[in-house]
């Protein structure tokens, strides 16, 4: 049986070709405010169009195998669900860190489509029980910043 405690993601990067990597900053593990908000961060920053791709770096800390282990990604708009994908990423042995890059995908172009989307990204296992999750921001923009 697999408990949250199994499992830690380590990183998540933003990867466009010909440019830097981006990272999403992780919250720390260790509980912050008492009241469970976390700070704010700046959304990144994302060209409308862009070919892109996420990579993920995680670690099990389990004594038993994670079987079945998916990564479900939902981004909403002004607190509407835009997407929801789910991903099979596989079994894992304890030890790590596993780096896993998910399928390349475009962000929507168009004057509508730029805004703040809030991209939460949800770790679980064969029984659907929940390892894991990171939630972070990203604006589209017209053309990249100078």
């Amino acid at each position: 049986m697999n408990s949250p405690r199994d499992f830690e993601l380590v990183a998540v990067t933003i990867q466009v070709d010909g440019r830097p990597d981006i990272p999403v900053p992780l919250p720390p593990e260790s509980p912050g405010d008492p009241d469970g908000e976390l700070p704010q961060v700046a959304p990144l920053t994302l060209r409308a169009g862009t070919e892109f791709r996420t990579r993920l770096a995680f670690t099990v800390r389990s004594k038993h195998d994670i079987e079945g282990l998916r990564y479900i990604d939902e981004r909403s708009r002004q607190g509407v669900t835009m997407t929801h994908r789910e991903t099979l990423l596989g079994d894992y042995r304890s030890g790590g860190p596993y780096e896993i890059v998910l399928p390349a995908e475009h962000l929507p172009t168009g004057h509508l489509a730029r805004d703040v989307y809030e991209v939460t990204g949800t770790f679980v296992d064969k029984e659907g029980k929940e390892l894991g999750r990171e939630t972070h921001h990203f604006e589209i923009i017209k053309d990249w910043p100078h």
